[in-house]
């Protein structure tokens, strides 16, 4: 090995090579596998006037395996939903290879690799485990010297320039605007915009690179589509007739009993983490919220924030908001607890105050959060909050929006319900939902009895680590804090 790595040093020496041109295409080579490289076995000098060039081979191509990373979150399977490509393929680095669903999330995956497919190990509707291999990528270095160079020509300005050598492996072409890629090239947001406009993405196209579909190529597939059905429904359409008056058709009644499997990925999941949330001793704390100044203000602000930022300010982003001033004052409960088999135990206490928000989707139930809520203004909140809970309804929820969750708020009484009880999640040391506001008596300053909007809330806790006097205190703080809004302008950072 020594010996061939000395030859070679002597080759590129004799073409007069600078050295460290002579090192990198050593170490390059090496990657590769083609020449075993021996430490210490570099040219000194030499001086043999006949150059020589190096040879690139089939042998110089590396078979990389794309694999589906360990992604945390106690996540340790998905479902591989759709492919992108398929074998014989041609990607680069960064390009869409597959759309995965678990639990939790529904994400696209994009390869780490520039080259060709040369195997896909599963399909669609797999049940695909953390490490198992997704594609085998063939890749090579193409800037690699080709083994007979042409001698260089004098040629005229005005004539085209001649073709290049072919080298041994041939590179992916530059992808130029609106070619066309494997399969339907989208972001989530695109995707999810495409089905609400009712448009088929295989039918569009895409004008970005590597054929890729852009919010811009659905708004004219769109209107096209749209005047064309315009169109074709004025010429077919038949004479109007008055509507038939509607009668009521009770709904059909099942009367045999049936066993449902839960075989989606979301429901399985909250059997899950609902039969782990039962083996933690908690605690819960109710308490009743005066909403009535906060609705004034929300009421107050709804419109102007729309006109001048193009986005409503809702109560929840107000109960977000409460929630981290109350974790300022109370940052121990903004925690989780270690393994239980820890000796001696212990919980960690998180700086960011990252709130997950319960979201109603067609799927199930999802749990996004919002990040840095204490770096965050309420209108930024909003924009959050409306950002995670479109991408949940959706399914396109990225793992960047599940992770990393430190305190939960379930607003469960925009459904209807009076007092709920959530069980805790996720390993949080706190978990707090919300019932329906509603109108009810009470007694003012001057003992008259007024309307007031309330809404009662409850507190449940990890009682390993947090005794009932820290949850409550923490549960006062929030009051406060949606009773008496002025007070932010003395809190907020």
């Amino acid at each position: 090995e020594a010996g061939g790595a000395t030859a070679m040093a002597m080759a590129v020496a004799r073409a007069r090579l600078p050295l460290r041109l002579f090192h990198s295409r050593i170490h390059r080579l090496h990657r590769f596998h083609c020449l075993p490289l021996a430490a210490g076995h570099f040219p000194v000098k030499a001086s043999i006037a006949q150059p020589r060039f190096f040879r690139t081979s089939r042998s110089c191509l590396a078979v990389q395996q794309f694999k589906l990373a360990d992604i945390g979150e106690g996540i340790a399977e998905v479902q591989l939903t759709e492919w992108f490509v398929k074998e014989g393929d041609m990607v680069k680095e960064m390009d869409n290879v597959c759309a995965v669903e678990s639990d939790k999330a529904s994400v696209e995956l994009t390869s780490p690799y520039t080259g060709k497919v040369v195997k896909v190990h599963h399909k669609v509707q797999d049940t695909v485990k953390v490490g198992s291999v997704l594609i085998d990528v063939e890749t090579g270095d193409s800037s690699a010297p080709t083994s007979s160079p042409p001698k260089p020509q004098p040629t005229p300005a005005a004539a085209p320039s001649a073709p290049s050598a072919p080298s041994a492996t041939p590179a992916p072409a530059k992808a130029a605007a609106g070619s066309k890629a494997p399969g339907v090239l989208a972001t989530p947001k695109v995707r999810g915009l495409a089905k609400q406009m009712g448009i088929d993405l295989n039918t569009v196209k895409g004008t970005g690179a590597h054929g890729r579909v852009l919010a811009e190529d659905l708004k004219g597939a769109g209107a096209a589509g749209a005047a064309g059905a315009a169109a074709s429904t004025a010429a077919s359409a038949p004479p109007v007739r008055a509507a038939a008056a509607p009668t009521f058709a009770p709904p059909a009644r099942v009367l045999e009993d049936q066993t449902i499997q839960i075989t989606d990925n979301v429901g399985k999941g909250m059997v899950k983490s609902m039969q782990a949330s039962l083996v933690v001793p908690y605690m819960a704390l109710g308490e009743e919220i005066d909403m009535t100044e906060i609705l004034a203000l929300q009421k107050q602000l709804k419109e102007h924030a729309l006109k001048k930022y193009g986005s409503k300010i809702t109560v929840t982003s107000f109960m977000l908001k409460a929630i981290s001033l109350a974790l300022y004052d109370n940052p121990k409960i903004n925690s989780k607890f270690g393994s239980p088999d820890a000796n001696p135990p212990s919980y960690t206490v998180y700086g960011s105050h990252n709130v997950s928000v319960a979201v109603d989707t067609p799927g199930g139930l999802m749990v996004p959060n919002i990040k840095d809520v204490g770096g965050k203004n309420v209108l930024e909140i909003q924009q959050e909050l409306m950002r995670v809970a479109a991408a949940a309804q959706q399914g396109k929820l990225a793992l960047g929006d599940i992770q990393g969750g430190t305190i939960t708020l379930s607003n469960i009484g925009v459904i209807g319900t009076k007092d709920p009880r959530p069980i805790l999640f996720d390993g949080q040391a706190v978990i707090g939902a919300t019932g329906r506001t509603m109108t009810l008596p009470r007694y003012n300053a001057k003992m008259e009895l007024v309307p007031r909007q309330v809404m009662n809330i409850r507190w449940v806790g990890d009682h390993r680590h947090l005794d009932g006097a820290s949850l409550a205190r923490f549960s006062n703080s929030f009051k406060s804090y949606m009773e008496n809004p002025g007070e932010w302008l003395l809190a907020m950072r």
